[in-house]
């Protein structure tokens, strides 16, 4: 089932639990970014994996990720 991420918050709360696979829609959802997002709070760091080349980061402002919240454009099916 498709699940928009609403909130910062939310993505923690769903990425904190052993990580979460997300796309963020692209081009009114003719094409996905899909990323793999992992949470840790008791340290507050991230890590992102980007599926298309392999790449990660722990630095969410390198990403897209909270302009697509904002956009209603990043999913899960995970959940």
């Amino acid at each position: 089932m498709r699940t928009t991420i609403k909130s910062l918050a939310e993505l923690k709360r769903l990425a904190s639990n052993g990580g979460i696979e997300v796309s963020i829609l692209l081009a009114g959802e003719a094409i996905r970014s899909t990323k793999l997002i992992d949470y840790n709070p008791a340290s507050r760091k991230w890590r992102i994996e980007n599926y298309i080349d392999g790449s990660t980061t722990t630095h969410l402002s390198y990403t897209n990720i909270e302009e697509a919240i904002k956009k209603n454009a990043l999913i899960t099916e995970d959940i």
